[in-house]
C-alpha cells in the first residue's frame, strides 16, 4: 500500500530537491527516521526526480545522511537512470546520423537538451526521445522508419533499441502558426517550449516536478542569452503569459529559483491549485491509482482515462489557457476518432 505523504514529508522533500537542483548545502532541522527517508524516495519516484534527490542528499552533513539501505537503493536507482541516459544518448546520435544521411535536420525536444542545463546531466530522469524536423518534414521523416504508428496528437511513434521515439509535428506544444512563435532553435524558444510542455500535461493527465526543474534550470542557465521583452511578447501572443508567470511564482516559491531569472514584469502570485495538482498527480499523473491502471491498458480505457483527466481539469484549464484548452481538446478528439 502506498504510504501517506504529509505536509512535513513534502517540505522535507522540497528542501532536499532544492539542494540537488542548485547544488547547495542543506541541513535538516532534525534527523529523519528510516520510514521518512523511504517516503522521500517514494516521492522522488512519483515526481521523476530521483537523481536530484541523490544530489541533494550529497549536500547533507555526514551525521544526517539516510540509513545505509536507503542510500543503497537510491544509488542503485540513480545508476539505472545514468545507464539509460547513456543508452538514449547513443540512440539519439544514431538517429541524427541516420536522418542526416537522408538530408533531414533533426532537433531534439527536451530530453538531452534539458539535461545539459544540470550540473550532472546523466542524473536527469529520462523518458522518450522527442524529435522535430523543421520545414514541415515530419511526413518525409516518418516514411523512413519501420513500424511507425500515428498518435492522436499527430506525432509519429516508433521504437529503436527498446527506446520509444516520437516525431512531433510541432516544436512547441501550442496551436499557433510558426510565424507567431520564437525562432527554433533559440534560447527564447527553448523557454517557451518548456512552459508550453508543462501546460500541455497540466491540462490533461498531470505533470510532475521534473518538468518544473527543467524550466528552472533553463531560466537560470540561459539568463542573458535572450531578450526578456521578446519572451514576454511571445508568451502574450501564445496566450500563456499569465500561465508562465504562475509557473515562475511556483519555481520561486517552491524550488528556490532566483526571481532575477524571471521576466522583468514578474510579480509573485498564487499557484496553490497548480501545486495541488503536482502533489496529487506526480509525473504525467502516474501517482493517481486510476491513471496507473489506465496506462496498463490499451485502447478505449486509456483514451477514456485521458478524456476524464481533461474534463476534470477544465475549470483550471479554462482559467489559465482557454485557447489552448479548446484547441487541445479538438485535436485529441479528432485524432482519437479518425486515426
Amino acid at each position: 500500500m502506498r504510504q501517506s505523504i504529509t505536509d512535513g514529508d513534502w517540505n522535507l522533500f522540497l528542501s532536499l530537491l532544492r539542494a540537488g537542483l542548485w547544488e547547495q548545502p542543506v541541513i535538516l532541522s532534525k534527523l529523519a527516521s528510516q520510514g521518512r527517508w523511504e517516503r522521500m524516495l517514494e516521492l522522488a519516484r512519483r515526481q521523476a526526480v530521483t537523481g536530484l534527490l541523490l544530489r541533494g542528499i550529497t549536500h547533507l552533513p555526514a551525521d544526517q545522511l539516510p540509513p545505509a539501505p536507503v542510500r543503497m537503493q537510491l544509488l542503485a536507482e540513480a545508476n539505472e537512470i545514468e545507464q539509460l541516459n547513456l543508452q538514449m544518448n547513443i540512440v539519439e546520435r544514431e538517429l541524427r546520423a541516420f536522418f542526416e544521411q537522408h538530408g533531414l535536420r533533426m532537433l531534439v525536444l527536451k530530453g538531452s537538451q534539458a539535461a545539459r542545463h544540470y550540473e550532472v546531466p546523466l542524473l536527469r530522469q529520462c523518458g522518450d526521445i522527442d524529435i522535430y524536423f523543421p520545414d514541415g518534414k515530419i511526413e518525409e521523416a516518418s516514411a523512413l522508419v519501420d513500424k511507425a504508428e500515428r498518435a492522436p496528437d499527430g506525432s509519429t511513434v516508433f521504437n529503436r533499441k527498446g527506446i520509444c521515439i516520437e516525431i512531433h509535428p510541432r516544436y512547441f506544444d501550442l496551436h499557433l502558426p510558426d510565424e507567431r512563435l520564437p525562432a527554433v532553435p533559440s534560447a527564447c524558444g527553448e523557454i517557451v517550449l518548456y512552459s508550453a510542455h508543462i501546460l500541455k500535461h497540466a491540462l490533461g493527465v498531470g505533470i510532475g516536478l521534473k518538468q518544473f526543474c527543467d524550466l528552472a534550470r533553463a531560466l537560470a542557465m540561459l539568463e542573458g542569452r535572450y531578450d526578456k521583452q521578446e519572451l514576454e511578447e511571445a508568451l502574450r501572443k501564445a496566450g500563456i503569459l499569465h500561465w508562465h508567470q504562475m509557473l515562475c511564482a511556483m519555481l520561486v516559491g517552491e524550488l528556490g529559483l532566483n526571481p532575477k531569472y524571471c521576466l522583468d514584469s514578474f510579480k509573485p502570485c498564487s499557484y496553490r491549485n497548480l501545486l495541488q495538482n503536482v502533489r496529487r498527480g506526480g509525473n504525467f499523473g502516474t501517482s493517481r491509482t486510476s491513471r496507473k491502471l489506465a496506462v496498463k491498458k490499451a485502447g478505449w480505457r486509456r483514451k477514456l482515462s485521458t478524456a476524464t483527466s481533461f474534463i476534470a481539469r477544465l475549470p483550471f484549464s479554462l482559467r489559465y489557457a482557454p485557447r489552448e484548452t479548446w484547441a487541445t481538446l479538438r485535436e485529441l478528439a479528432h485524432g482519437n476518432l479518425f486515426r
